[in-house]
């Protein structure tokens, strides 16, 4: 009877370890497959050190495909006395004035960080469409309209809720790319309309103020790696 126990105790045990070492290598090829992931993001956050803004965290480093962006500045966009989003503005090298950002041909991000419950498809839809009016020409507006309309497309169906991360990325030669949560949803334009989309939150008329002046800061004590000459 003994003997019969002792049988049964070793085929339960040895079955049990073998199931449990399944799992932990299963556990581990999901992590090994979820980091890969992520490092084959366009956007990635080089170091830990982040600017709090609000309620979010904004890398000061950040590496779009093989670009390495500095927080410009930072700062939060309010409506009636309510922290919207968290906004970033990336880019090669510090710069304070605005006109020259919009003018610029090379890589830059503006990222928002959603910290608002209110915020939902429609409302960011009619805000992106009354920055783009608000903060250009009406030539302009005319001009751009068809791209604005295909750029804010891409987030038909969205569902956006705190904690979601927007970014309307510049390239060269390229357009201007949408992408959240890290994943790109579509570019249009060129860099007629990048000025335009930049325009919604650096022009004279920024869809908020002092949210412009925070951008501008400039983050003058980071250094930048060769490889964006």
């Amino acid at each position: 009877m003994r003997l019969i126990f002792l049988l049964f105790f070793f085929t339960s045990y040895f079955s049990f370890a073998q199931t449990r070492v399944k799992r932990i290598i299963s556990a581990t090829e999901s992590t090994i497959e979820d980091r890969q992931a992520i490092k084959n993001k366009d956007i990635n956050r080089l170091n830990l050190e982040s600017k709090i803004v609000g309620k979010a965290a904004l890398p000061v480093l950040y590496r779009f495909k093989n670009k390495q962006l500095v927080l410009n500045g930072a700062g939060l966009r309010e409506l009636l006395w309510v922290d919207i989003y968290a906004c970033g503005l990336y880019m090669n090298k510090p710069n304070t004035n605005a006109a020259d950002i919009i003018e610029k041909d090379e890589t830059m991000i503006v990222r928002m960080d959603i910290i608002s419950k209110a915020v939902s498809h429609d409302k960011m839809v009619k805000a992106f469409y009354k920055g783009f009016i608000d903060g250009n020409s009406k030539n302009t507006t005319a001009k751009y309209g068809k791209e604005i309309s295909e750029f804010l497309k891409h987030i038909d169906g969205v569902v956006l809720k705190i904690g979601d991360k927007i970014d309307v990325v510049y390239e060269p030669n390229l357009g201007v790319s949408l992408y959240i949560n890290y994943e790109k949803l579509g570019t249009v334009g060129d860099i007629g309309f990048k000025k335009a989309i930049f325009n919604i939150w650096l022009s004279n008329k920024p869809v908020d103020k002092s949210l412009r002046e925070e951008l501008l800061e400039g983050a003058k004590s980071f250094l930048i790696s060769d490889n964006n000459k």
